[in-house]
């Protein structure tokens, strides 16, 4: 074994010993290496070398084994469905059993869901057509626990099912709309005060996008009157907001103009960028960013790097109260610098 895989597996060490309950997955990611390739007998092995208990077993079981891990589930959960079982014991029952049929008859316990199995095709495929007629942004697993049926194991595809429903077809990405929609409604039924940012991250979604009339179409889908007292409170506050954030560019500006020429708000093909820095004969492209609770994320990145394409410049830089782990993009041939106010000193150094 050669010093650098000595070394990869000491910080695997190290890694279980603060992580005890790591999974391979996630050493994976965090440490970039393959623990089988350096511990002959896999993770096994290296929980025992941190002196750590492993979080669960890494031996492999037999079919035989699996089969009754499921048989005693089933005896203990009659009730249980195919995703369920697998889910609990973490065992797929298609790789160990025929069907889900199969595998309560040798737990000696009758099927409770027998009834789909005995249903003809026809009357099932009657059925989805039904709810799809009723709800067209039904999506596969919700059409499955409604009908009791697999649409794809009687249909050639969801378009065949549309057709015959007679309805329109409804995209993937409209049914994610959709859902999300109903996911907002529901927030802001039990919290009616939400601003728009909170909306946002609690549904992880853009309210502005999925309601063609923003916050206030989904304020009226929800059947809850729109707070607009806060709209005259906000209004307020945002001019505080654009105030502090003109000065903290100002602020920017003045420190830059020690290093070259400042040319600030120059238009460009795509927007405006907020400073243009003239140094060395070499042109770099300054996007200011004011904020307090909020981080840098990559769409600021992608848009400073529009700007440096309109104006044919390979270098950015990007200066915010806090930076994020990663401060350094390399988007092409160009280069994003990632500063916070006290940094601006490395600039010598960067261009």
């Amino acid at each position: 074994m050669n010093s650098k895989q000595l070394e990869s597996r000491k910080r695997v060490i190290e890694y279980i010993k603060k992580n005890p309950k790591a999974t391979y997955k996630k050493i994976r990611e965090d440490l970039k290496t393959h623990p089988e390739r350096i511990f002959e007998k896999g993770m096994a092995q290296a929980y025992k070398e941190a002196g750590i208990k492993p979080p669960r077993t890494f031996d492999r079981k037999t079919r035989k084994e699996r089969q009754k891990i499921i048989i005693d589930f089933i005896k203990k959960n009659p009730k249980a469905g195919g995703h369920t079982i697998s889910k609990e014991v973490k065992i797929n029952i298609s790789r160990v059993f025929k069907n889900i049929k199969e595998a309560y008859k040798k737990a000696g316990i009758e099927y409770s869901r027998k009834k789909s199995y005995d249903r003809p095709p026809e009357e099932k495929r009657k059925k989805i057509i039904e709810l799809i007629r009723k709800n067209p942004y039904l999506t596969v697993p919700e059409l499955t626990i409604k009908s009791r049926a697999h649409p794809y194991r009687l249909f050639k595809s969801f378009d065949e099912i549309y057709k015959k429903a007679g309805v329109k077809k409804i995209s993937e990405g409209e049914k994610i709309k959709n859902r999300k929609r109903k996911d907002v409604i529901n927030f802001i039924r039990r919290n009616i005060l939400a601003t728009q940012r909170e909306i946002n991250k609690v549904c992880n979604t853009h309210v502005q996008t999925i309601f063609k009339k923003g916050i206030f179409e989904a304020y009226c889908e929800a059947d809850i009157k729109y707070p607009f007292e806060r709209l005259k409170f906000y209004g307020t506050a945002l001019k505080k907001i654009k105030k502090r954030a003109k000065d903290f560019e100002n602020k920017i500006a003045v420190i830059l103009s020690g290093y070259g020429k400042v040319n600030q708000l120059v238009k460009t093909k795509r927007g405006i960028a907020d400073i243009i820095l003239e140094r060395k004969n070499k042109k770099i492209i300054v996007e200011i960013k004011d904020y307090q609770n909020k981080d840098i994320s990559i769409s600021q990145v992608k848009q400073l790097n529009k700007y440096m394409e309109d104006c044919n410049t390979d270098i950015g830089l990007l200066i915010c109260h806090r930076k994020p782990i990663k401060d350094k993009f390399l988007i092409g041939k160009n280069k994003i610098f990632i500063l916070e106010k006290q940094e601006l000193n490395k600039i010598p150094e960067i261009c």
